[in-house]
């Protein structure tokens, strides 16, 4: 019965889509029908993020936007409206469609839940000394960072400009702190369930904050928080409040991180509401791309290549590395150029000039989803803790891979990562399975 009113609802919402203005709202009816019939049992299961992803950049910013069109929002903000979701071609939405249900279904079949072991029934071994040093090498990286990149009172007195502009060239030294600072939250996460010590969570806070002024105040902090409660997330059972729950902290956050990122001036209700239909724009620049060629085969994949070629000045300084990169050139040529930064375009653009769209894109999201639900039931199901900040760390790259590419150039940079994450894990978290619920962290 399910299955009969979920193709009927498919059937009737696709060709509302085709024949009925403002389109994105029968896609957004289908992507919260899809989520609700086929919730996922355990937070970490990675639909849930593929819901995140389709839940900000679909349903939040088009029902939003379609909102404030029938309401006759007068736009406040300085430049106006600059997100049309009435205008977008039918094949970007079906596309879009086409995408999510493939990761959807495909990680839905990959992942299945089977029953996950109890993180009370481990016995725990954690090597303190370690993660001391861990700690206290972490924090003085980050203090060696701030120097050398702009000083502690261009942060404090000019904290936007310093952490766009004054960043760079600074890479291998924010790589290195973002990764021990995933391993030590991880680890003070660890010892925090079992141990229950207060000053555990406030030496844990205080690195976080210190992690996110320096790394990105928005998505380092939600990212961390995540990494740090990832032993009693794992073990919570997803339920609807828990949805509302999430979303309500999320855009808390959210809002916060952009007064701090912006020095206020999202602050007001207005403001606010207009940024979050802007600020996840990744289907509008899709539809810029629909609109302005066909679909091509292999035309951005070999990308991942030129970031190291550049390295070995094998490339020119201005060749793209990243579809984002090329295409906010075309399109946003002064962001680029001025300011260096970039547009981000959604998974369904690299789709759409590498593998015709959906008639090839289904191979590779398949393959994707397979690897990643492989790491998903080793990590969580079976709870192997060596590989578990892996496991978390993909699982929330999961976002930026909708925001970008299946293979991105930091490629590199992230097998380099797992494989040292899971060598000091090793070292440092030592366990036991399926001992009796009474269990120990030294």
């Amino acid at each position: 019965m399910r299955l009969i009113f979920y193709i009927f609802s498919l059937v009737v919402l696709n060709l509302l889509i085709a024949l009925a203005p403002w389109g994105s709202i029968y896609l957004s009816l289908i992507i919260l029908i899809t989520y609700t019939i086929y919730t996922p049992k355990y937070i970490f299961h990675p639909n849930n993020m593929i819901f995140a992803f389709y839940g900000l950049y679909v349903v939040l910013s088009s029902s939003l936007n379609f909102f404030l069109d029938a309401i006759n929002w007068e736009y406040v903000l300085p430049w106006g409206q600059v997100i049309f979701w009435n205008t977008f071609s039918k094949y970007t939405f079906f596309e879009a469609e086409f995408t999510f249900l493939v990761l959807f279904f495909t990680f839905f079949w990959f992942s299945k839940d089977n029953k996950a072991r109890n993180l009370k029934n481990f016995k725990v071994i954690l090597n303190e000394n370690y993660l001391k040093v861990l700690y206290a090498l972490t924090f003085f990286l980050i203090l060696v960072f701030i120097q050398i990149t702009a000083g502690l009172q261009s942060w404090l007195s000019d904290y936007s400009m310093t952490y766009l502009s004054k960043r760079e060239g600074h890479g291998l030294l924010n790589v290195i702190i973002i990764v021990l600072g995933n391993i030590v939250t991880f680890m003070l996460g660890i010892k925090f369930y079992y141990s229950k010590q207060k000053k555990v969570l406030l030496f844990t806070l205080l690195l976080i904050m210190a992690l996110s002024f320096v790394n990105g105040i928005k998505s380092r902090f939600i990212f961390l928080l995540i990494v740090f409660l990832s032993p009693y997330l794992m073990m919570v059972k997803f339920k609807f409040k828990w949805f509302l729950i999430l979303a309500i902290a999320f855009i808390v956050l959210l809002y916060t991180g952009t007064l701090i990122r912006t020095e206020g001036f999202y602050s007001s209700g207005p403001f606010f509401i207009e940024m979050l239909v802007g600020y996840f724009n990744s289907f509008q620049l899709h539809d810029y791309v629909v609109k302005t060629r066909d679909p091509a085969l292999l035309q951005t994949v070999f990308q991942i290549f030129i970031k190291p070629m550049q390295m070995l000045d094998l490339a020119g300084p201005d060749a793209n590395f990243d579809i984002s990169v090329m295409l906010t050139k075309e399109f946003f040529p002064d962001q680029w150029y001025k300011e260096h930064a970039t547009q981000q375009w959604p998974l369904d653009t690299e789709l759409y000039l590498n593998y015709y769209g959906p008639w090839l894109s289904w191979i590779m999201l398949t393959i994707y989803t397979f690897f990643v639900s492989k790491l998903y039931r080793s990590a969580i199901v079976k709870r192997n803790f060596h590989i578990m900040p892996i496991y978390i760390m993909e699982f929330q790259r999961i976002f930026s891979t909708m925001r970008g590419t299946l293979i991105p150039w930091e490629v590199f940079i992230y097998i380099a990562q797992y494989l040292i994450i899971y060598v000091i894990c090793k070292l440092c978290i030592k366990f036991e399975y399926d001992k009796p619920t009474e269990s120990s962290l030294q």
